[in-house]
């Protein structure tokens, strides 16, 4: 299971899936007064398990219940096996887990949007760095560490108004779309030649101008 975590939020529960759709069962067995070792003993359990092998001779309890241990550690289901663990514990619980795992094994749950996302962000901070880089070469200087980093805390600046470091894993996806259009937005300036104090003004405005374009026009502000 080296698939990437993704956690999500049901009625203010945890649920760790992968993008496999294998989940955490330990970790939400509690919230519903059950035990996954009692789940497993089951003798209703233990018939669809075996029917479940039986799809494949090759296939084995194994294939479908895994335990992890340390971080995000604790007893993993297949998706197969997931669905109906969660209605074993609660019907409304197994529909959530049956939609979440539909979208993630097809690629369609917004998590993915947030990976793509991110790696867009990752992109265009690479570009930023190439281009700053490739002037300061021609103008025959070095670059050095901290000049590649004042302009990643210009632009988070810019994002979130705080020259200092951010945790890009922690952005929800508008933050991170907006994130990657000021680092190109800033990799232009910088090849233009234009100083930073212009371009930290140039940048401000962008991610103002961006914020306010994507606000919802509320109903008493379209009637004045």
């Amino acid at each position: 299971m080296k698939a990437a975590l993704v956690a999500l939020d049901y009625q203010g529960l945890t649920v760790s899936f992968n993008e496999d759709g294998w989940f955490n069962a330990t970790a939400v067995a509690d919230r519903f007064g059950k035990r996954v070792d009692h789940y497993l003993a089951n003798a209703e359990t233990q018939n669809y398990i075996a029917a479940l092998c039986e799809g494949e001779n090759t296939r084995k309890v194994g294939d479908f219940v895994r335990a992890k241990r340390g971080r995000n550690g604790g007893t993993w289901f297949h998706p197969d096996l997931g669905v109906h663990f969660a209605r074993w514990m609660d019907v409304r619980f197994a529909i959530w887990c049956d939609r979440q795992i539909r979208t993630l094994l097809m690629q369609q749950h917004p998590h993915f949007d947030w990976k793509r996302q991110r790696h867009e962000a990752s992109a265009s901070f690479k570009v930023m760095n190439d281009i700053l880089a490739a002037v300061r070469t021609d103008q025959g200087k070095p670059t050095a560490a901290h000049h590649y980093i004042n302009e990643a805390r210009l632009v988070n600046w810019a994002l979130a108004g705080e020259f200092k470091a951010l945790d890009r894993e922690a952005l929800p996806i508008h933050e991170l779309n907006l994130l990657a259009k000021l680092e190109l937005k800033n990799a232009t300036l910088i090849g233009r030649g234009v100083s930073y104090a212009d371009r930290k003004k140039i940048l401000e405005s962008t991610a103002l101008e961006a914020r306010v374009v994507s606000s919802p026009v509320l109903p008493s502000q379209q009637a004045a």
